[in-house]
Order: C-alpha cells, then sequence, then structure tokens
C-alpha cells in the first residue's frame, strides 16, 4: 500500500491558487478601464446594468465596486445624472498621492486587519453593555463626520471616525478592550500622518456604514452591530487597497 507521502509525487513546486471574490474582480476591472483612459476626464460611466452585462456579474457587485472608486476619489457620483470619472485621471492621481502612501500602505492594511480582529467583538459587546452617555458620545461622533463631509474637510472626517471607534470600544465596558482599540486606532492616526493622509484626494464614505454601527448598538443588536463593524472595516480595507495600487505604477 502507497504511503500519503507516496501519492504526492512531485507536487511540492505547487503554489495553491488564492481565490479572488467576485466583487474583488469586479473593482480590479473597473478600476483598469478607468485609468487606462478609455474614459476621458468627466466622461460619464457606462450604467450599472451595461457594467453588469458585460463583466458577467451582478449589479451589487458592480455598486460595490463603485462605491469604493467614489471614496478614492475616481468617479463622482450626480444623483440623476449617472456616475462620472473625475477630472483627475489615475496617472495625475498616483502622482499626486507622491510615494507617501506607497511607502505606508502595508503599515495601513495590517492595522486594519488588526481592528477588524479586535473591533468587531467589540461593537458586539458595545450592543450588549453600552450605557446612554455612550450612545451620546458615539451620536456627537457621527455629526461631526456629517459636518466635515459636508464642508469636504478630510482632517477633522478622520478625526471625528477615529473617535467613533474609540467611543464603540469604551463601550463594550471592557478597559482592556477600550486600550486595545485606542492603540490601534492611535497608531493608525500616526501612519496616515506619516503618508501625509491630509493631501490625499480621498473622499469620505459619509458616516453610512459607521450610521449602521450605531443604529446597531444603540438598538441592542449584537449580531447586526458586528456584523455592520465587520462590513465597515471590509470596505474601508478595500479603500485603502485600491488607493495603494493606485500608486503602485508610480514607485
Amino acid at each position: 500500500m502507497r504511503s500519503v507521502s507516496d501519492t504526492r509525487g512531485n507536487i511540492d513546486g505547487l503554489e495553491r491558487i488564492n481565490r479572488t471574490s467576485v466583487r474583488e474582480q469586479t473593482l480590479e476591472q473597473l478600476k483598469n478601464f478607468i485609468v487606462s483612459g478609455e474614459l476621458g476626464p468627466g466622461g460619464r460611466l457606462p450604467s450599472e446594468r451595461a457594467l453588469s452585462e458585460a463583466l458577467g456579474v451582478g449589479r451589487y457587485s458592480v455598486r460595490e465596486a463603485i462605491k469604493i472608486l467614489e471614496a478614492v476619489g475616481l468617479l463622482e457620483s450626480r444623483p440623476g445624472d449617472g456616475t462620472f470619472l473625475a477630472r483627475r485621471t489615475g496617472e495625475q492621481f498616483g502622482r499626486i498621492l507622491g510615494m507617501g502612501l506607497a511607502a505606508w500602505g502595508g503599515a495601513i492594511i495590517e492595522i486594519l486587519d488588526a481592528r477588524g480582529i479586535v473591533e468587531v467583538e467589540a461593537a458586539r459587546a458595545a450592543a450588549e453593555r453600552a450605557r446612554d452617555e455612550d450612545l451620546g458620545l458615539m451620536r456627537q461622533e457621527l455629526e461631526r463626520m456629517q459636518r466635515a463631509v459636508q464642508q469636504r474637510d478630510i482632517p477633522q472626517y478622520l478625526g471625528g471616525d477615529m473617535e467613533f471607534h474609540r467611543r464603540v470600544a469604551q463601550a463594550s465596558q471592557n478597559a482592556i478592550v477600550w486600550q486595545f482599540v485606542s492603540n490601534l486606532t492611535d497608531l493608525l492616526e500616526e501612519v496616515l500622518q506619516e503618508a501625509k493622509f491630509d493631501e490625499m484626494p480621498a473622499q469620505a464614505e459619509g458616516g453610512a456604514s459607521h450610521q449602521d454601527i450605531y443604529l446597531a448598538i444603540a438598538a441592542g443588536e449584537s449580531q447586526a452591530a458586528a456584523k455592520a463593524m465587520r462590513r465597515h472595516i471590509q470596505f474601508t480595507t478595500e479603500v485603502w487597497q485600491t488607493m495603494i495600487s493606485l500608486t503602485a505604477g508610480e514607485e
């Protein structure tokens, strides 16, 4: 009888193939289409239906990819008119960002990964333990982010974003969890400063996913709070991954 090792043959040199989600492939194709120059600055993107048919994917995947490309400033949505390529082309985008993000991108993604591991459970605990004063502090930060979006004040938005996450951790009523999240948030702020985030043409996501987290916590729905936090961290990570990939060619 042949041993398990005998049946392997000469396959040690093979590498496992990474599975890529439909949404990730959709995002990659749309990003490449935009930066290729097929559309001129200010050009109108085909409709969601047309893109969905061309790519052979559902409209949800197209819609989510467009949200990410809007968040990094490549696309602009105009209600009633459609979605348009921003006046800034992909090449110009990379030059404006410079080397800061390219150098610090890996650190940003790792910090976000760590935050996802800790903050999903922090949100779950917050939904079970948050006090009225905790909810009030979260609302203050949501309002701060909303004002910043209206004023296109990215640094102010970032400050509200970071503080909101600290408030969620505080609402877990666990000092160790709060310390972990606070330290990770402090580290992310330092890295973004080194990467010259204030100079980046990134667009805030409008607080919508933060609002989802808050509403779930306020309603005491722990599962929904954890899901909303996981979705938020995932979206944020995809936005940063897209910005980093856009700068890669400028190195």
